[in-house]
């Protein structure tokens, strides 16, 4: 017995359905997350600045990436990244010129070829500026070996104090009173350094 037209008819909507059902999920597959990016170098923290920062970082999507905006103003619009546009992985970098010491804020957004964006906040403190250490005694005590005592100083963070060649144990932070017996040698010197790698270095004589 041959089946009823209607029964055909039914069979063939199920059938479409789930094929539709099934393009559905292959098309959401294809774009299954938000885009990502991020900065590589620098990394947020502290850092020298200098007349022209560099940024640089990528952007990372499944579908292919539209646009990178840096402050509204997106990077893809220059025709270094023109051929760029739609790709997965994007690696991008912009300089920040005259900067001063203190503190670099950038919003960053992303946005894939379908319209998902997702946002960055980049938070960068520049510091330009070296510690400073005040050395108030540096005396001989018995055993060849030499107190000394001071103060280090920074305007953003201090961290490391060495003093010919050995490391002072304290908490980071702008100022630190030092008092320490070290052995005595020929070419000593106290090396003070802050959290962007600024560097000071005194004799002690």
């Amino acid at each position: 017995m041959q089946p009823s037209f209607p029964i055909l008819r039914s069979a063939r909507v199920a059938l479409a359905g789930a094929a539709l059902l099934a393009l559905s999920a292959c098309v959401h597959r294809n774009d299954s997350m938000a885009p990502t990016i991020a900065i590589t170098e620098p990394r947020s923290g502290t850092t020298r600045s200098s007349d022209d920062l560099r940024i640089s970082g990528y952007a990372l999507d499944d579908a292919g990436i539209a646009s990178i905006k840096v402050d509204g103003a997106d990077l893809m619009q220059d025709g270094l990244y023109a051929s760029e546009r739609g790709k997965r992985l994007v690696q991008f970098a912009f300089t920040k010129p005259n900067l001063q010491d203190g503190e670099l804020r950038l919003v960053l957004e992303v946005t894939d070829v379908n319209g998902r964006s997702s946002l960055e906040r980049y938070v960068l403190t520049l510091d330009a500026t070296p510690p400073t250490v005040e050395l108030t005694k540096v005396e001989s005590v018995a055993g060849g070996r030499i107190q000394v005592e001071g103060v280090a100083r920074d305007n953003m963070r201090l961290s490391s104090i060495r003093i010919n060649g050995v490391p002072l144990a304290f908490t980071p932070g702008t100022e630190y009173s030092f008092s320490v017996i070290v052995d005595a040698v020929s070419d000593g010197q106290i090396v003070v350094e802050d959290s962007a790698g600024n560097t000071t270095t005194r004799d002690l004589r």
